[in-house]
């Protein structure tokens, strides 16, 4: 018996050998592994194996040195078994479904330089778990549920940081100590309510790139002039207008510049000077011509311009753009004759092409890497109106047996109708909604099949009224949602939107009809929206 014991023993100890890490890091991995729902991570490890092959896992001088588990569908509290780790250079944990407090166990991470935990819902302040670790050059902690209590001492303690992400903590000002990180190469703010305090920011000459976006701007901040090695800079989802970006002239190396979802009616007159810029974003904006401007800015690459007011011709100034390789031109009204030279990649989804215009071109049989045509959208929004009781006809414009129809009714619901006219014999309360049409068309070209779905704007079927009434209909679309949520109403205006998950928990608040949550993990949610009205709540899934 004691030899049988002594003989396992020997065997564990010469196993545990073969690791390329000790048994301690080993089993620390394990318990990581075991507290985040491992057997369901989207890549999950063979625990048969040697670490070195765990997928997320780097190895050095026999020690762990980062563990990378962004993205990888983890759940359940801060592994506080990471401490183990005792090498520990890289921890990323980002862009999962963990939750609870940071533990303080990491604080005597020593060697750890890089800490990513943003896009989780952790909660709580993080200060007391992080401040200790003075070595670190990245801190990554954005879009979670955390409350600072002093973001101001969060921030003393690291005078290497050159990654400071500190998006969605609702702060209203740019922290004062961020001014003495003078190595910061990349700042991420985004998402809070800041409108002050920008000339803490003139200090960090070397920052590269800035993340402002979804913030309370009206103008780009004259102290952003002072930036002049920025190569990044994102201010989508603000309320600029061209008329108030006057300091984009001093930013002569900028090479990524977003003014998604802002109030341009027209590109800023400074653009032309960006002569480095290589993306350039200006989708959801007002924007409808002015495309000349452009043409200087030789390096361009890719142009997104989805969710504007362009209209009419395809807009064939751009494609003197010589290195341009990817435009998106998405959710306008465009229509006719689609260029030949069009870049390899182009999208024109929900436009006013017509079935003709897309066969034509592609009868052309130019090669392009991606080309996105459908679906495609025709006829304005338009109200029909009925009482209780009576027939309703509602109509769309495209006609013949070229196309198989389908209406839907509040945009996503399907009904059973599949003729081109949707005709009601008796109106009844649950009718009065709005409802679109899809005709549907394929054709067998000589080198492809042509499928395109022809959406018409809604038809709203609205009740006679013999005294004032309000339509209280709300529409959250699309559902499922990957990046944006939409809230469509005519009549309300909306006070306040809530985001919960299905414990009742409160995920974020907004005020917009519009909805980044591109940030949230996949999961279903509940949209609460408050108007005069009151408050209506609908399920969505966050793909």
């Amino acid at each position: 018996m004691k030899k049988t014991l002594f003989f396992i023993l020997l065997s564990s100890l010469c196993f545990g050998q073969n690791w390329s890490i000790s048994f301690a890091e080993r089993s620390s991995l394990i318990n990581i592994y075991n507290a985040t729902n491992g057997e369901n991570w989207s890549t999950t490890w063979d625990l048969n194996k040697d670490p070195k092959y765990w997928y997320g896992i780097k190895i050095k001088k026999g020690n762990v040195s980062e563990v990378n588990l962004r993205g990888n569908a983890l759940k359940g509290n801060f592994p506080v078994s990471v401490s183990g780790l005792s090498k520990l250079e890289k921890l990323d944990l980002s862009s999962n479904q963990l939750t609870g407090e940071v533990s303080t166990a990491i604080s005597g991470l020593n060697t750890l330089v890089r800490l990513d935990i943003s896009n989780n819902r952790f909660t709580g302040d993080p200060t007391a778990a992080i401040l200790p670790l003075s070595q670190l050059q990245e801190i990554s902690v954005g879009n979670n549920d955390f409350i600072f209590a002093d973001i101001e001492t969060f921030l003393q303690n690291f005078p290497n940081i050159e990654i400071l992400d500190l998006s969605h903590i609702d702060i209203n000002a740019v922290p004062q100590k961020i001014s003495t990180l003078t190595k910061l190469q990349s700042l991420n703010l985004s998402n809070n309510s800041i409108a002050q305090n920008f000339n803490y920011l003139s200090s960090l000459i070397s920052l590269k790139e800035l993340n402002l976006s979804g913030n309370q701007l009206t103008k780009i901040p004259t102290e952003l002039g002072t930036l002049s090695n920025l190569q990044s800079l994102d201010l989508s989802y603000n309320s600029i207008s061209a008329n108030s970006t006057a300091p984009l002239v001093q930013m002569k190396n900028l090479e990524w510049l977003s003014f998604a979802g802002n109030q341009m009616t027209n590109f800023p007159p400074q653009l032309s000077q960006l002569t480095k810029l290589i993306h350039l974003n200006f989708s959801d904006n007002k924007i409808s011509g002015g495309f000349e401007s452009l043409v200087g800015l030789q390096n361009l690459e890719q142009i997104y311009l989805d969710k504007n007011l362009i209209s009419g011709a395809f807009p064939s100034s751009l494609l003197q753009l010589k290195k341009l390789q990817m435009l998106s031109l998405n959710g306008n009204q465009l229509y006719g004759e689609i260029p030949e030279t069009i870049p390899a990649i182009t999208f024109i989804d929900n436009n006013r092409f017509t079935k003709q215009d897309l066969k034509t071109f592609l009868l052309k049989n130019k090669s392009l890497a991606d080309f996105t045509y459908s679906p495609q959208r025709y006829d304005e929004p338009k109200t029909i109106f009925a009482s209780l009781g009576s027939s309703a006809s509602l109509p769309q414009s495209l006609s013949g047996d070229d196309y198989q129809y389908t209406w839907f009714k509040n945009l996503d619901q399907k009904t059973p109708l599949s003729s081109e006219k949707y005709y009601i014999s008796n109106v009844e309360v649950e009718d009065f909604t709005d409802y679109t049409c899809e005709a549907y068309s394929f054709e067998v070209l000589p080198k492809e099949l042509m499928e395109i779905s022809f959406f018409r704007e809604p038809v709203t079927l609205a009740k006679e009224l013999a005294t004032a009434e309000v339509k209280t209909d709300l529409i959250v679309y699309p559902n499922p949602a990957k990046d944006f949520l939409y809230i469509k109403t005519t009549k309300l205006d909306i006070e306040k939107v809530f985001i919960f998950d299905l414990s009742g928990k409160l995920i974020m608040t907004e005020k917009s009809k519009t909805i980044n949550i591109n940030h949230l993990p996949s999961a279903t949610y509940i949209i609460s929206i408050k108007t005069s009205d009151g408050l209506k709540s609908f399920k969505f899934i966050k793909q």
